[in-house]
């Protein structure tokens, strides 16, 4: 069975299921050059189905998911329309029917897109910035169609619970109940190249739960999902779900705000939307937790009950409040924002530990949920952009109940094609998560999905660039990128299939000598980013403990923070003594045998590995790309496909 799966929403993808497997899996972003792009372009399905070798005609079925309160909008109707209407093929629309009608739920639908970008008394200029190309469209050649923004409910779903009156509640009904669990989806259909193929729009956290669960190896698991939703609780927010075997089972919405309030203290401090969380984490560890106040720890309803109403602009007026009491920070607030200051790193730092005090609330009340329906759970599953905080990610390692943990490489929004696809044939039509069908590590496999090029490809590149560019082909590109790195170059390499997710794992990245503590200001100024910018080191899997503790020795998507054990990794080691690290194993390809040789050749199986793209872009997808990069920037050396490549 081949099912595609689509996200239109922020951070748009084109995911390829086939019998089970997640096979290619591409962000739009790498394609349209715009961070975090929405919505779908046919040119972008249709590069996936050409790179896995397969047409339309193939396909047997169509997954739909997008953003919160986002339609389904799309480009070129005469090739793709979606219609809100079940295909003759759904055969789970009579029972998603009587569902509704079984627990009196209602499907509402998400905001009209095309408003937001046309309509010039819309706010929303995000929205703007994520599908640019409306500025060359006409509206009437976009069709923007309803995504079902809510799913069946059930009473206990709407009491106001807090953190600690849900771990007190019993679910152990919903377990067996496969009322509430297919509920979570709509059928529709999808014509395609002129072929009508049957389709199911999914909701955005049973995605979430998804792409996480089914890829995780376990066959029963605890599963928390968690991002940035504007709603003040609800489904929309995030869930608790129970994973056994093939099946989902939705036991109560967690009601957080916690990714909105981080982000929107991001915004506050002068980050971008696109950034705000990212840099806030990187800027956290320059400060002090000095305005952290437990009255903000928990969910919405927590907060209500400590009278605390709207908790992002609460949180930030509390910050200052308390600032105008300690002389330390002087006259406080300034313009332009300095964001050294001592104001700004302590609001930094404690927004981070209000975050990791909440996420371990939230995983607390989870292991208890488990505990209460008498089945308690080793195995916890984790998605949705709160998973993409690394040092709260090690905590929940080092201190939650649960003793395993798994958290895909793609947690955030453009995972979420892939988890419709997963949710499609797993939950929906109960195909078992067999042996073979559990994802492994590896070149051309999982996290290595987005796109691949051939030597034809690269040569055709690196043609356009004649008289620019001086290229060596060497067969042991991988020994020689390790002498460059040994001599203190700092190299982009380009191998292979792109990796799937945010993070730079070893396909597309921009590497350097991390014994060499200016380098830390070195890859910064190449990348054109603030200095004060932490970087990340990709180790040798079997030499992590002689580097780093305090997070799992198997780390492959750099979801964790370690404390670093050496004083040799000045240039990864950031101002608290920790790093992100990136574990490689051999089924990361020549990557893993290029730091073989640094260790070889230094005595430390370590790089600096930092993403490879410019400010504000995403990373790097295409030959030509990377080859623009390098004649444009201060980059020395470009190593791609087997060539050794350096300007003129």
């Amino acid at each position: 069975m081949n099912v595609l799966g689509l996200n239109f929403g922020h951070d748009g993808a084109v995911a390829l299921l086939q019998n089970g497997i997640i096979t290619r899996s591409l962000s739009r972003e790498r394609i349209n050059r715009v961070k975090r792009a929405m919505t779908i372009d046919t040119e972008h399905i249709d590069m996936v189905l050409n790179d896995a070798g397969i047409k339309v005609s193939d396909i047997d079925f169509i997954a739909l998911t997008a953003t919160q309160n986002y339609s389904l909008v799309h480009n070129n109707p005469d090739i793709l329309e979606i219609i809100p209407e079940p295909h003759p093929g759904c055969s789970a629309f009579s029972s998603i029917t009587e569902i509704l009608k079984t627990t009196n739920s209602t499907i509402g639908f998400g905001n009209d897109m095309l408003k937001s970008l046309y309509d010039d008394t819309s706010p929303s200029s995000f929205h703007r910035q994520l599908f640019p190309e409306y500025t060359r469209r006409p509206r009437e050649s976009l069709r923007s169609v309803g995504y079902p923004n809510s799913s069946v409910t059930i009473p206990i779903w709407s009491e106001k619970l807090g953190l600690d009156a849900i771990a007190q509640k019993n679910f152990i009904d919903l377990i067996t109940n496969d009322t509430v669990r297919m509920g979570f989806h709509v059928p529709y259909t999808v014509k395609l190249h002129g072929r009508k193929i049957p389709a199911y729009a999914v909701q955005h956290h049973a995605c979430h739960a998804a792409s996480s669960f089914y890829l995780s190896g376990f066959n029963e698991a605890a599963v928390l999902t968690h991002d940035g939703a504007r709603a003040t609780s609800g489904v929309n927010n995030g869930m608790i779900y129970f994973g056994s075997e093939n099946k989902l089972w939705p036991l109560i919405p967690n009601n957080l705000r916690l990714v909105h309030l981080y982000e929107a203290t991001g915004q506050r401090l002068g980050f971008d939307l696109h950034g705000a969380a990212g840099k806030l984490m990187g800027l956290a560890p320059y400060g002090s937790p000095r305005f952290f106040d437990r009255a903000f720890v928990g969910n919405h309803f927590d907060m209500i009950e400590n009278g605390i109403k709207s908790n992002d602009i609460s949180w930030f007026e509390h910050c200052m409040k308390v600032a105008a009491t300690k002389t330390k920070y002087g006259a406080g607030w300034s313009k332009p924002l300095d964001l050294m200051s001592p104001l700004v790193v302590d609001i930094a730092s404690s927004t981070q530990k209000l975050f990791e005090e909440t996420i371990l609330a939230a995983v607390e009340t989870t292991h208890k949920v488990f505990l209460n329906m008498k089945k308690p759970m080793s195995n916890l599953c984790y998605a949705g952009g709160v998973a993409l905080n690394c040092p709260t990610n090690s905590r929940i390692y080092r201190e939650s109940a649960f003793e395993n943990m798994y958290i895909p490489a793609d947690c955030d929004d453009s995972g979420l094609a892939a988890g419709s696809a997963l949710f499609l044939y797993h939950n929906i039509f109960d195909n078992p998560v067999s042996t073979i069908s559990k994802p492994k590590r590896g070149v051309g496999s999982y996290p290595y999905l987005g796109g691949c090029f051939s030597g034809e490809n690269v040569e055709t590149a690196i043609a356009k660039f004649s008289g620019q560019i001086s290229t060596q082909k060497a067969g042991d590109w991988d020994r020689q990128a390790a002498k460059d790195i040994a001599d203190n170059k700092v190299i982009a390499w380009f191998e292979k299939h792109s990796e799937i997710g945010p993070r730079a794992l070893g396909h597309r990245s921009l590497i350097a000598n991390p014994s060499f503590e200016a380098n830390w200001e070195r890859v910064n100024d190449l990348k054109k980013r603030e200095k004060w910018r932490p970087f990340a080191p990709a180790v040798l899997k079997d030499e992590v403990s002689k580097f780093f503790r305090g997070a799992p020795l198997d780390s492959p998507y750099m979801l964790y923070t370690a404390q670093v054990v050496t004083h040799k990794l000045p240039a990864i080691t950031h101002v608290d003594g920790s790093a992100r690290i990136q574990t490689v194993g051999p089924e990361v390809g020549d990557f893993y045998n290029m730091l073989c040789h640094v260790r070889d050749l230094t005595g430390i199986g370590v790089v600096l590995n930092t993403s490879f793209n410019g400010p504000g872009e995403p990373i790097m997808e295409r030959p030509e790309e990377a080859l623009q990069f390098l004649v444009t920037s201060d980059l020395e050396v470009l190593y791609m496909d087997g060539y050794r490549i350096t300007k003129v």
